[in-house]
């Protein structure tokens, strides 16, 4: 998680969290530092905070997703049964 941080879409001022430390082999190179938010070490406190979070909340719904071995269980899960992805923004395949 140390690997992101707070981002502000500069257009439309939503924030998320986003990668900004590339991968060593996705050939992607490093993003524009101007839009995100860098706060120390709180911050990825804040984000695994958040993650804990929406895993307690949903964790029945991971179970039932994982167990019915459905497929394409983490677009479904963030797409469609937490509502958390509604933008294409969100729909990557880093899950």
């Amino acid at each position: 998680m140390s690997d992101y941080a707070l981002y502000e879409d500069p257009d439309t001022k939503e924030k998320s969290y986003k990668r900004f430390a590339p991968r060593g082999n996705d050939g992607v190179n490093f993003p524009d530092f101007k839009n995100f938010k860098f706060d120390g070490p709180e911050s990825s406190s804040a984000l695994k905070f958040a993650c804990e979070s929406i895993v307690e909340e949903l964790e029945d719904d991971i179970i039932s997703l994982f167990s019915s071995e459905a497929d394409h269980v983490a677009k479904t899960l963030c797409s469609e049964v937490s509502g958390h992805c509604k933008s294409s923004v969100f729909q990557h395949t880093e899950l």
